[in-house]
């Protein structure tokens, strides 16, 4: 009950009060909605993008933005590929998303701990996951806003083994609302997936944040989602992924984590409150971190 109160006291407070708050969930509700004519699309898309949210960069969209049937069809586009281009080393992880990198570095033991001062151990953040391998290995939090690409993709070649979703709460995964007294990564809704690497084993956490209704993938898993226990899904038949492919989406706020194994490309490439981009590099060697 109480992180119930704490989510609607963080939802009212990032919308300026009950009544715009009630008035966003409704836009949520509706955002599947088709907009029967491209000029009105237009018209709410930049009302959305460029009023509340940053303009979105069109010239980055897959297509004119009127051609985007929905609210939710806009929010959950892809990137033109061109303008995402993958690096040719393959000794390095990649950022699975675009966004800010909330926060990096090592894992201490089996605790990470955030620059807000909250420690979570990774049997918290990851249930009914084996988590031993990732004791002293590496993390990336990377923060989306609403105006980012939503699509998930790989850090590195490897192959899909294991999805685990993780009912929860929905408290805002925006940084400032985060607090010691409520662990949002560990009370959120999230879906863990078990990457097997050449660099060794990843796992991608997808947390859910306020107004998120689904969490999707391009290609059947077989996965099953409960809203009252955790749903492990081991996939008879391990899906290779290519880097930098496309593995999930979200629908609204969001942040991925990152957990890698400790090896030889744990040192990370970006520091925090840096802007990134997915495909680009998120941890390396040491002599990548001295090229750049």
């Amino acid at each position: 009950m109480k992180v119930r109160l704490e989510q609607f006291r963080q939802a009212c407070r990032i919308h300026g009060g009950t009544l715009n708050m009630l008035g966003a969930a409704i836009g949520v509700r509706l955002s599947r909605t088709p907009i029967p004519i491209a000029a009105l699309r237009r018209k709410v898309f930049t009302m959305i993008y460029g009023g509340k949210y940053g303009a979105l960069d069109e010239t980055e969209l897959e297509k004119p933005l009127e051609q985007f049937r929905s609210i939710n069809e806009l929010f959950t586009r892809g990137v033109r590929p061109e303008l995402r281009p993958v690096p040719e080393e393959t000794d390095q992880l990649l950022s699975p998303v675009d966004g800010t990198v909330q926060d990096i570095g090592r894992i201490e033991k089996d605790t990470v701990m955030t620059i807000k001062g909250i420690r979570y151990t990774l049997d918290s953040l990851c249930p009914e996951t084996d988590t031993v391998p990732f004791n002293d290995g590496s993390f990336a939090i990377l923060f989306l806003s609403p105006r980012d690409c939503h699509r998930v993709f790989t850090p590195a070649e490897g192959v899909l083994e294991q999805l685990v979703h993780v009912p929860g709460h929905r408290l805002l995964v925006h940084p400032p609302y985060q607090t010691p007294e409520f662990p949002v990564f560990a009370l959120n809704e999230r879906l863990i997936m078990q990457l097997d690497t050449p660099l060794g084993k990843c796992l991608l956490i997808l947390v859910a944040g306020w107004g998120v209704g689904h969490i999707t993938h391009p290609f059947r898993t077989g996965h099953r989602f409960s809203p009252r226990r955790v749903c492990v899904t081991k996939l008879e038949n391990p899906r290779p992924m290519k880097r930098a492919e496309w593995i999930a989406t979200f629908e609204l706020g969001s942040t991925v984590i990152i957990i890698a194994e400790r090896n030889r490309t744990s040192v990370p490439l970006v520091e925090r409150d840096q802007a990134i981009q997915f495909g680009e590099p998120l941890f390396g060697t040491l002599k990548m971190k001295a090229d750049i």
